[in-house]
């Protein structure tokens, strides 16, 4: 086989050392971003400590969540939440298109929800964010859609892996979560942006990982009891993200009350609800890095009774903060949660069977850290790793995939999308790379008009029409009116018992015998079109402008072959 055309296109490996070096830019940015964050939220959650266990600490959440959600509903302008389904959304329908003001909005709302007490975690306020970063740099410089989503991606990758200094988390995540693809033109500029942004975490925020594993000795048969932890990590995943979508229905209607229109006021019911379980579990509130600590170190000393309590506790007031749609991520929650339900799974596992020595319960706890990222958020890469990089625990890879894997695919048997896509999914909105829906979604139906359309003028009869056929191949025909407008459509195949009698030819107004078809917008894409043509059972369907104008027509044979040729090309790129 010849190699001579084996080097790569200049243009194409210039644009990818642009990317590399705007990458590099945008690393230092989500960095800044992900410090200020981290430390701005650790100093103002001990500066309340004083508070905290007090009659005051216990409206500590509320004020929090009321702040937050005020900050980025009413200061900011934007939407609530904890933002990740906006950034998946700007992903697949806006180009990586983002607001500047983004990059502030989750950083202080987020910053006075957790500092307050709220149980939520701080990667999807500093994903917006640093997703923010990217755009706006991308967008500043006036770069193409593929080229800004790759530097969305990359803020997402750096921010990630400076909050935790996780960067292959961070890399993971932007990929398997945020773009769902993986291409060398892609990797190669989040994963630098990934390395500048925790190097430089690390250096600002301190090198060592959020907690700290130790060597845990494991054998065949803490392997085996890896598989039932693995399923009820699923199913405790499930439950959480159920709850918190509960939650959201319930804070959606109580919304719809006169006293509690306000923003940020049903999330201020909800973090008093959060201050009632810390004044009785501190554990349970804020991030809880603390309680995961203890519970991999094994100096987590409650009873059963206390420590069910506190998974109970802890679940509870993750799904009132992150159902109430105060600013927060679900990382922390998960954490924490995957750490207790570990810790009790040990001590359960050494109780029902005490002839066989287990590891320390630590070690489920870690694994179950694992397995709770991965059911939440359908996504086993991303569990294992940040598991892994903020414990430091590599020793037990092999154990952290079987119960990784095993939640995710529970989740994914009981869910049909995971907590951070739910609502785009199911909106129509999430169109990921190299699918039918993205392919479709990228085409309008202006761009491919059939190449011949006929029309005929509405009061003329089919002997009018039947002069027109040796002229044509075409069987359908629009019927306008004097200005051009559609009135409907003529079906040659329904119309022979007419063509074919001389009498009724010459008297039958196309009027009369016309079908009225759902009509396309030129601006609609070939997705829409696509249902379309679902809804009508129609194989070729007008095009009209916004004053029903005609246009031309669009026929499956049309967007099919369109579609083949486009699905070629998608594939070809992400081939290389």
């Amino acid at each position: 086989m010849s190699r001579d055309g084996s080097h790569h296109p200049r243009a194409a490996a210039s644009e990818l050392w642009l990317m590399v070096l705007l990458a590099v830019l945008v690393g230092v940015a989500s960095a800044a971003v992900a410090v200020a964050l981290r430390s701005g939220v650790h100093r103002l959650f001990d500066l309340l400590e004083p508070l905290r266990g007090t009659a005051a600490g216990i409206a500590l959440p509320a004020v929090g969540a009321f702040a937050g959600v005020w900050v980025v509903r009413v200061l900011f302008r934007e939407p609530g939440g904890h933002g990740v389904p906006a950034v998946l959304e700007s992903v697949s329908r806006q180009g990586g298109s983002m607001r500047l003001r983004s990059i502030f909005s989750r950083l202080f709302g987020s910053l006075l929800t957790v500092a307050g007490g709220g149980s939520a975690g701080l990667e999807g306020p500093i994903v917006f964010s640093a997703a923010a970063v990217g755009s706006s740099i991308g967008g500043s410089l006036r770069l193409a859609e593929r080229q800004r989503i790759r530097l969305l991606a990359c803020g997402v990758a750096g921010g990630i892996g400076a909050i935790f200094g996780a960067p292959l988390t961070g890399l993971i995540f932007a990929m398997e979560v945020v773009l769902a693809e993986w291409s060398l033109g892609t990797v190669i500029p989040v994963a630098v942006s990934a390395a500048v942004a925790t190097e430089i975490g690390r250096l600002l925020l301190g090198a060592e990982g959020a907690f700290h594993a130790g060597a845990f000795a494991w054998d065949s048969a803490d392997l085996a009891a890896a598989a039932p932890l693995g399923a009820l990590c699923g199913l405790v995943s499930v439950a959480l993200v159920m709850a918190i979508f509960s939650v959201e229905r319930l804070a959606s209607r109580l919304k719809t009350k006169p006293l509690l229109r306000s923003y940020g006021v049903v999330a201020a019911l909800a973090g008093l609800g959060v201050g009632l379980i810390g004044w009785r579990m501190p554990g349970a509130i804020g991030e809880g890095y603390d309680v995961v600590g203890r519970a991999l170190s094994g100096d987590l000393h409650l009873g059963g009774a206390l420590l069910f309590a506190l998974l109970a506790g802890k679940f509870l007031a993750s799904t009132l903060t992150l159902g109430s749609n105060a600013p927060g991520g679900i990382f922390a929650p998960t954490l924490v949660l995957g750490a207790l339900l570990g810790a009790a799974f040990g001590r359960v596992l050494l109780a029902l069977v005490p002839g066989v020595d287990f590891a320390d319960p630590g070690f489920f706890a870690l694994a179950a850290m694992a397995g709770l990222v991965a059911g939440a958020m359908q996504a086993p890469f991303t569990g294992i790793f940040l598991a892994l990089e903020t414990t430091g625990g590599w020793d037990q890879t092999l154990p952290l995939m079987v119960v990784a894997t095993l939640s995710a695919l529970v989740s994914r048997s009981l869910l049909k999308h995971s907590f951070y896509t739910w609502e785009v999914a199911e909106s129509g909105r999430l169109l990921r790379p190299g699918t039918d829906s993205r392919i479709l979604a990228d085409l309008t139906v202006g761009e491919m008009l059939d190449a011949e359309s006929v029309s005929i003028q509405a009061g003329q009869t089919l002997q009018d029409l039947a002069v027109l056929l040796p002229s044509t191949r075409r069987n359908h025909f629009a019927v306008l009116d004097e200005e051009g407008r559609l009135q409907g459509m003529l079906d040659l195949s329904h119309l022979r018992a007419f063509i074919f009698d001389d009498a009724l030819r010459r008297v039958t107004p196309v009027d009369t015998v016309m079908e009225l078809r759902p009509a396309l917008r030129a601006d609609q894409s070939l997705l829409d079109a696509t249902r379309e043509f679902e809804r009508s059972g129609s194989w070729v369907l007008p095009v009209v402008d916004d004053h029903r104008v005609f246009l031309g027509t669009l026929s499956k044979s049309t967007l099919f072959d369109r579609y083949r040729s486009e699905l070629i090309v998608q594939t070809a790129e992400r081939s290389e």
